[in-house]
């Protein structure tokens, strides 16, 4: 089976964009070590804080429509849906930092989130990034230039950890933010560079009259991606937020390092695999009306792939985090064995879940979200409430996770055979 992937087209896309995130995701990974002796958990904490509320807002501030740049046949309707999504991001972060302006202060009290502090304002900043930054990235994902998404994805870690070491001896997380904040910057000035350099022909085509007929045209986008998305983004932060709030600071911190880190074998291969795999899906629909056996070798390429790091990972993970780390880390390696059934399967399922996005079964990911998130946010609240736990907190959340990623993965097995 892996022979056969290895030798197709697919995987050759796949393994430029595995080339591209396998870098992208060594160098924060090799950093951490210098970052956890410069910052301390509170410091992480207060980044992490920052980074869960922009993670959530960020779902909001394009109406999802940049997932739809994809689908359509013609060029044309594509860029008036970039056009589309990139001026619903400047209207909707703009409202925002008048919100805040007006009313940080309450808002931060309001929420329980004081420690965010000044950083509040910078939210709306950081939300304009991402959101012309992921435009951008699905319009090349549409245009097939993996290599340029492949580089990119190395030049924005690799700002991102040099503002980092450079802004480290700051407090209060500033170097964190900052760092972050300019890494993006400066990824996203060289990813416009290299849209309009090939690519600027097509926006002659955007207009407004076209902009509304392809906003009708995918309104599910934002009518139910918009909401499901924002539940799924809510249920990964909102052990942050609720630790921030249930606990302290250090518990954050500890906690974010774990999700830190273990984003690197979630994203390393699965985000590769999920950009072409949502392509070719795509293609696979329109040409044959389904998918079923690029899913079947998807599916168990990725359970080869992660059955033995998930297993490894598992039993070492304490004396790995104290080692690497420092000893004051070594709580996060033990949060991270308690997470890796949830993380085992997530990576396994999360590739394929675009198959919602890809037909359109926008109501049903919709359920999907919002019983996960009422699942998760159970799980938190009865884990503090009752146990007053942040370890049993995490067992639950994990629980919640994975059994909400095995009905996934039946769901999309089903899509994929019945195609639209």
């Amino acid at each position: 089976m892996l022979k056969k992937l290895f030798q197709s087209e697919f995987s050759k896309n796949v393994l430029t964009l595995f080339t591209g995130t396998t870098i992208a995701q060594i160098l924060p990974i090799a950093i951490a070590p210098i970052l956890t002796r410069i910052y301390g958990p509170e410091e992480f904490g207060v980044f992490a804080l920052y980074t869960a509320i922009v993670a959530i807002l960020s779902v909001l501030s394009t109406g999802r429509y940049e997932l739809a740049i994809i689908i359509p046949e013609k060029d044309k309707e594509a860029i008036n849906i970039a056009g589309l999504a990139a001026f619903i991001n400047v209207s909707i972060s703009t409202f925002l930092f008048l919100i805040f302006l007006s009313g940080g202060e309450r808002l931060t009290n309001a929420f329980g989130i004081n420690d965010l502090g000044i950083w509040l304002y910078l939210i709306p900043f950081s939300l304009i990034l991402l959101g012309f930054y992921q435009i951008i990235y699905y319009w090349f994902n549409r245009r097939k230039m993996y290599k340029d998404m492949s580089v990119n994805k190395v030049i924005q870690q690799a700002g991102i950890g040099t503002a980092n070491i450079i802004l480290g001896y700051a407090s209060n997380g500033i170097g964190l933010i900052f760092g972050t904040i300019a890494g993006q910057l400066f990824a996203l000035s060289l990813i416009i560079r290299k849209f309009f350099k090939k690519e600027d022909f097509f926006i002659k085509e955007v207009s407004k009259k076209e902009m509304i007929i392809q906003a009708k045209r995918y309104v599910n986008f934002p009518k139910y991606l918009t909401f499901s998305h924002t539940l799924n983004i809510s249920s990964s932060n909102l052990g942050t937020i609720l630790f921030s709030s249930f606990f302290n600071s250090i518990t954050v911190g500890y906690f974010s390092l774990t999700q830190r880190i273990l984003r690197f074998p979630l994203t390393i291969i699965g985000s590769a695999i999920s950009d072409v795999f949502r392509q070719k899906a795509a293609e696979d629909i329109l040409k044959k009306g389904n998918c079923k056996n690029l899913y079947i070798r998807t599916f168990g390429s990725l359970f080869l792939l992660a059955i033995i790091p998930f297993t490894l990972l598992y039993i070492i993970s304490p004396w790995l985090f104290s080692f690497v780390f420092g000893n004051e880390w070594r709580v996060a390696g033990e949060y991270t064995r308690l997470m890796m059934p949830m993380l085992f399967f997530q990576f396994i399922t999360n590739p394929l879940s675009s198959l919602f996005m890809v037909l359109e079964k926008q109501k049903l990911d919709l359920l999907w979200q919002s019983v996960l998130f009422i699942l998760t946010t159970g799980a938190l609240v009865i884990g503090y409430t009752v146990f007053n736990s942040i370890e049993m907190s995490i067992i639950l959340f994990s629980s919640a996770y994975s059994i909400m990623y095995i009905i996934n993965g039946i769901m999309t097995y089903n899509f994929a055979v019945h195609g639209k």
